[in-house]
């Protein structure tokens, strides 16, 4: 083993990285964070490899050719693994170290990156995790996952945009909310306060530069931090097609994707009329299609936000907890299922859970199961067909959800999906008709009723993780 000059090190890189070469595939980087102190940190030796280089940082971020604090170069394998330790580091449980690595296998350089490793416990140095890693059917994007293992967490002590992507954009099809999501320090709708993540609506006459005449005669430019294409970060109020009257904040998970796991959540959802949060998975590459939900989203937790919403005699407020697949708008009502309270959802915390099988979808809250989808018991594709979806190419029987998705985590307002046009808040019949061309501008004329109502309209999250089954 040996740790030299880093001239060197970015020598080969320059010389021998082929990120597309498909020869070698570098293994899995193994990270023990030891106790009392210590660090050690390895591959396993394969034939050919002729060079291990590992670049980090300690609650840092860590750039393209940042040295980084924890850096090293190893020449030569010791008893079968390519290993580096510092017996000196004193590492604590929550530390994040974010790394990448450079491996030299037959003359060729391969680069890994946008790695990080979390502490969740000092590890006697005597321990050998590459013998406890049990096989599992979770994948996980970039990595390896072992049975039990924690993929992904977040407990929002600050906010980790090298875990989150903050979104900026205006939303349309197939949902056409009322609202455009925003990001600090263009709205304050994304916080980390108190160890909660926290997601509040404000209205876009309420920020810097506007009124109430700029929702229905000015422009919306959100270019600037836009991660959307460029169509749907700038709008200008024209007729009765009004500028968005809602920003509100969306978090995506940034680099992170799996198939197959437990995912937790504990969260208090908002409260206020014509309100809803989306805490989701969502498909990261959009295998089956990008529009009418297509790829597949699972709602992990969903309530609406209005006290007292009914259709007919049928109770549809925030005493409603609904959630599961959905895989086009004309199936959602048939697919999601529901668990009524004696109280508002909104009036606590609850840990919400979905553990997502090969075999089957099951939601848990508070850690009573509450709903149960099997695709390949006709519970989920028998609902496919002529009559709700056109058929997939390909499809199998866990179609849409057999591909990596990613967490989301938002709030939003109206729009034309979530809520029925029949339905009434408070015995008032709701304010827009979802095939309206008007339905944005009836919303924010009726606001003098739904805006006393945001008492409690922001979604808090303590926490957020996902782990392999």
């Amino acid at each position: 083993m040996a740790v030299t000059g880093l001239g060197r090190i970015f020598a080969f890189v320059l010389l021998f990285v082929h990120l597309n070469d498909a020869q070698f595939t570098v293994p899995e980087v193994i990270i023990q964070a030891l106790r009392p102190k210590g660090i050690r940190i390895y591959i396993p030796d394969s034939p050919n490899v002729s060079l291990f280089v590992f670049q980090g940082n300690i609650n840092k971020k860590i750039g393209e050719n940042d040295v980084g604090t924890l850096s090293a170069e190893v020449t030569k394998p010791t008893d079968g693994k390519w290993l580096y330790e510092n017996p000196s580091l004193d590492l604590k449980v929550g530390d994040v170290i974010n790394y990448y690595v450079y491996v030299v296998s037959d003359k060729k350089g391969y680069l890994k990156d946008n790695l990080s490793f979390t502490v969740k416990a000092l590890e006697s140095p005597s321990s050998n995790p590459a013998a406890d890693c049990r096989n599992t059917p979770s994948v996980v994007r970039n990595g390896k996952a072992c049975a039990g293992q924690v993929l992904f967490e977040d407990n929002f002590d600050s906010l980790r945009e090298d875990l989150w992507q903050i979104e900026q954009y205006i939303p349309d099809e197939p949902d056409f909310p009322f609202v455009s999501y925003q990001r600090p320090p263009n709205a304050p709708t994304v916080a980390v306060e108190g160890g909660y993540l926290k997601i509040e609506p404000k209205l876009q006459q309420d920020l810097p530069g506007y009124s109430n005449n700029s929702i229905y005669m000015g422009k919306l430019n959100l270019l600037n931090g836009c991660t959307a294409i460029s169509s749907k970060c700038q709008i200008e109020a024209w007729g009765a097609s009004i500028i968005p009257p809602i920003a509100s904040g969306k978090l995506i998970s940034k680099t992170f994707g799996f198939t197959y796991g437990v995912v937790e959540v504990r969260a208090k959802l908002p409260q206020g009329d014509w309100i809803y949060p989306d805490i989701l998975i969502e498909s990261l590459f959009k295998k089956y299609g990008v529009t009418n939900y297509a790829s597949g989203v699972i709602r992990i937790a969903g309530a609406l936000g209005n006290q007292q919403l009914s259709a007919g005699n049928v109770e549809m407020g925030n005493k409603v907890l609904y959630g599961g697949p959905i895989m086009d708008l004309k199936c959602r009502k048939s697919l999601l299922s529901k668990k009524n309270s004696n109280k508002p959802w909104g009036d606590d915390f609850h840990i919400y859970t979905l553990r997502w099988e090969p075999e089957r979808i099951t939601l848990f809250v508070d850690g009573e199961e509450w709903g149960r989808t099997e695709p390949a018991a006709s519970g989920l594709r028998g609902k496919l067909g002529p009559n709700c979806d056109a058929p997939r190419a390909a499809a199998t029987d866990l179609s849409p959800f057999d591909d990596y998705f990613f967490l989301t985590l938002g709030l939003t307002t109206g729009g034309v999906t979530e809520f029925d046009d029949e339905i009434t808040s408070q015995g008032i019949p709701k304010p827009w008709r979802n095939s309206g061309r008007k339905a944005s501008l009836r919303f924010w004329q009726d606001m003098s009723s739904w805006l006393p109502t945001w008492r409690q309209p922001a979604l808090l999250v303590d926490y957020v993780r996902v782990t392999a089954l």
